[in-house]
């Protein structure tokens, strides 16, 4: 969990262990997304961010806006220049929404770090890079962010226009479909939150399972009944 990029199955957790009870490799798991969970809640993007929403689901339903059978989660990723001047995705983070309003939208950004200005008028988080959907557009003039739209007259040019947080949703679906063979809706908060803590540390290798321990014995643990009777986490 801490360092396959595609993640790892409960299943596959469980034959590795040698548990006996799936159950119990199930509860660990959870444990340890909790632990990620918590862990990337303490870190905020800064500068520029490259924002979308994306629909998980089953497939073979609707795509995009107006998908509502599907679960909407918005993603932000983090971006900045290097040494060459060529931009590069920082840290990213995924929450699940009701809907991709306004609302829903600012108050991700303010868990992302656009809350009040300092006292010099600034704050971390300054631009975000979209689609130009206008609620971006709303929140961006709301709180003061220069607001950078990027015109898709192809539904298909989005990868190469936004591509970094297209490659981000692009990997969680991957994982989601492929290791995990989908998750439910009440969970999905949880593998998502998995997905970016293993991005947000891939420059650290050699640290990552280390980091992962420090996590787990640095955070309130969850309970198997608080997994299986809350109706999210």
């Amino acid at each position: 969990m801490a360092q396959k990029k595609v993640g790892v199955s409960v299943s596959e957790m469980q034959r590795a262990l040698e548990i006996k009870d799936y159950k119990t490799a199930w509860l660990m798991a959870h444990k340890i997304r909790k632990a990620m969970t918590d862990r990337d809640a303490r870190y905020q993007l800064a500068g520029l961010v490259e924002m979308d929403e994306s629909f998980f689901g089953p497939p073979g339903q609707k795509r995009g806006r107006g998908s509502e059978r599907k679960i909407t989660v918005l993603c932000a990723v983090s971006l900045y220049r290097d040494q060459k001047g060529r931009e590069r995705p920082g840290f990213a983070h995924m929450r699940v929404v009701e809907n991709a309003s306004a609302a829903s939208i600012e108050d991700f950004l303010e868990r992302l770090g656009c809350g009040p200005r300092t006292s010099e008028g600034r704050q971390m988080l300054e631009a975000i890079r979209t689609d130009g959907w206008r609620s971006y557009g709303r929140v961006a003039q709301d709180k003061g962010l220069t607001h950078c739209k990027v015109v898709l007259r192809d539904p298909k040019a989005a990868g190469r226009l936004l591509p970094w947080i297209h490659r981000v949703i692009s990997n969680a679906k991957a994982v989601i479909r492929g290791a995990h063979r989908g998750v439910s809706e009440k969970h999905l908060p949880a593998y998502l939150s998995e997905i970016c803590y293993r991005f947000n540390r891939r420059f650290w290798e050699n640290e990552l399972f280390d980091r992962l321990v420090k996590a787990c014995i640095s955070t309130e643990t969850v309970t198997y009944h608080q997994l299986t009777t809350q109706k999210s986490l």
